[in-house]
């Protein structure tokens, strides 16, 4: 099943990889549909989408057979995002673990964060 998630995601038209991996903060708000509190776990983007993302952190989620909900917060060019999404799959990677996060994005967020994207492009353009 997270193989078909995880070829959903790559044929996506848009997917900006970070040279660097981003630093996010995530809390887990909703687990098989009852509301929960977690403290934030810290984790890196090491992709993204308008619809979705990949992270990467220590901490281990039971994401199969389990729906999962997240909000993850970071900054991007002095931006400050706030996203809520679903976690999809999971990869362990040696002692971390890889998740895709399915993401619920209204259009005027869509459209700044593509924007931002952008201007984060070109800065990493004009470095190399």
């Amino acid at each position: 099943m997270g193989d078909i998630l995880m070829r959903y995601k790559r044929d996506e038209a848009f997917r900006f990889e970070f040279g660097e991996p981003l630093s996010i903060v995530f809390t887990i708000e909703q687990l098989n549909g009852k509301s929960v509190t977690s403290s934030d776990g810290e984790a890196k983007m090491l992709d993204i989408s308008l619809n979705g993302m990949k992270i990467l952190t220590s901490l281990n989620i039971p994401v199969y057979g389990n729906d999962v909900w997240v909000s993850i917060s970071f900054s991007l060019n002095n931006s400050t995002y706030k996203i809520r999404g679903t976690l999809v799959w999971v990869e362990k990677n040696f002692d971390e673990y890889v998740y895709g996060v399915h993401c619920e994005n209204d259009p005027e967020l869509q459209d700044d964060l593509l924007n931002d994207l952008k201007v984060l492009g070109k800065k990493m353009a004009n470095r190399k």
